[in-house]
């Protein structure tokens, strides 16, 4: 037997030393190169693979596998494109961490069935992130269609989204993501390289309203089937203003004309001022509605004019459809009323004669350009009247005020006011009322059948 082996180990030498490469003594020349590539290769061969789930009794668990301690949901489903495949979905709890335990991965597969059978599974694929599908939001020919002003806050909006979770995926954003972008801004924060301070509940919802609308185009683009639950923010309601009084109002009219002591007018602008705030009081319009009202949007004949109508409108024309440019995206027929009738007569009259508009800009010059603000001139009249807390939407606060006091329905003042809910609004924020009319409301109501006997002397 020794000289078996003896002769063998001759043979491997001899073979070596001719370069053969069978010999299992040839010395190792491979490169380094070489030898991490075979190592893996090696390890990928034992790569966490995905197993079968099995109970304490060692029985197979229906619908579900694990891998590197997490568990899948199996499923047969739609794989997007009409055909079927099984898809291993990840099981995750509320809060968006892997799922632990045996007992609740079988209820997250049974979730999972049921949301299969509705036909709200997520869409097969990786997702895009945050960051990639808010540019795409924000190009989408629907987001085009918004105003200007709407397109910018929402703009700034999901830059701060993005600075925030912008890495994750659409379908990976959770609450407690969402919450943690909202104590930020109530706290004040520095987001996209930019410092914030701390913003108000109106401001941090409205960030919220940009976040949403961006994940219902994800889920319109088939990239998440429902949105996240969204936190609430309280937002107290606003301070409930005092109406302005017609003494006051008289007040404000009366300074715009007025000159100080060296003898100097309060403002170069006071009759157009003047006009612009009885146009105010008496259409309930909105400061930039009453800015863009063009003469062509003015029907005197037909004591009628237009808010919010396009400038190629033409208010004596036969009218068909709707649109337009107010908040709403609409435009409002609004009927003289008789000092509504007396201000466009005199404003008519005293119209510049190269200017389509009501409210030319005094600085206009050769071109044909409207007021872009009155503000200006509205602070210096207001800080000499003595009413400094008053701005141009207490004007239309007063105009509403005054149409409910004279018994106008609800549902007229609010297509006046270009409201859409019938008078709801009407009656919860503009409905202010003077104490004089309270009074004699009170004084005019009887209870029962006939008014309580005075009391006896």
């Amino acid at each position: 037997m020794r000289m078996i082996l003896h002769l063998y180990k001759e043979l491997c030498k001899r073979k070596a030393m001719k370069g053969s490469e069978l010999s299992p003594i040839v010395a190792d020349v491979s490169t380094p190169g070489e030898k991490r590539g075979e190592i893996s290769r090696r390890q990928s061969s034992f790569a966490a693979q995905f197993v079968p789930v099995r109970d304490s009794r060692n029985r197979r668990v229906p619908g579900l596998c694990a891998r590197n301690g997490r568990f899948y949901g199996v499923l047969w489903a739609d794989r997007g494109d009409g055909r079927k495949t099984a898809r291993r979905i990840p099981l995750l709890d509320d809060q968006g961490e892997p799922i632990t335990t045996l007992t609740a991965a079988k209820e997250a597969v049974e979730i999972l069935r049921g949301r299969r059978r509705e036909n709200l599974l997520a869409a097969a694929g990786r997702k895009p992130s945050l960051d990639d599908f808010a540019a795409t939001y924000l190009s989408m020919a629907q987001t085009a269609l918004k105003r200007k002003a709407t397109q910018g806050k929402e703009s700034r909006a999901l830059h701060m989204w993005r600075s925030h979770l912008g890495a994750a995926r659409v379908d990976r954003i959770t609450t407690a993501m969402i919450a943690a972008f909202v104590e930020k801004r109530l706290k004040g924060a520095t987001l996209g390289g930019k410092e914030y301070k701390p913003a108000s509940a109106r401001t941090v919802n409205l960030d919220l309203i940009a976040l949403r609308n961006c994940l219902k185009a994800a889920i319109d683009s088939g990239h998440l089937r429902e949105l996240p639950r969204f936190p609430r923010v309280k937002q107290l309601p606003p301070e409930r203003r005092p109406l302005l009084t017609p003494i006051e109002f008289n007040r404000l009219l009366e300074t715009c004309l007025a000159c100080r002591a060296d003898q100097e007018p309060i403002t170069k602008n006071g009759q157009q001022l003047q006009d612009f705030l009885r146009f105010l009081a008496y259409t309930g319009a909105r400061e930039q509605e009453a800015l863009c009202l063009k003469w062509i949007h003015v029907d005197i004949a037909g004591k009628r004019l237009f808010i919010g109508a396009d400038e190629q409108f033409v208010a004596t024309a036969m009218t068909v459809g709707e649109g337009g440019s107010t908040k709403n995206r609409g435009s409002r027929c609004l009927d003289f009323n008789p000092q509504l009738e007396q201000l466009m007569r005199e404003t008519h009259s005293r119209r510049t004669p190269d200017s389509s508009w009501v409210f030319p800009s005094p600085q206009r010059g050769d071109k044909d350009i409207r007021a872009m603000t009155l503000r200006e001139s509205f602070n210096l009249v207001r800080f000499a009247a003595g009413l400094p807390n008053v701005g141009f939407h207490d004007l239309r606060h007063m105009f509403c005020s005054f149409c409910v006091m004279a018994g106008v329905d609800f549902m007229t003042i609010a297509a006046w006011l270009g409201h859409k809910d019938g008078g709801i609004l009407v009656g919860k924020v503009y409905g202010h009322l003077l104490d004089d009319h309270r009074k004699k409301a009170a004084a005019r109501l009887t209870i029962g059948l006939s008014p309580v006997a005075a009391a006896r002397t």
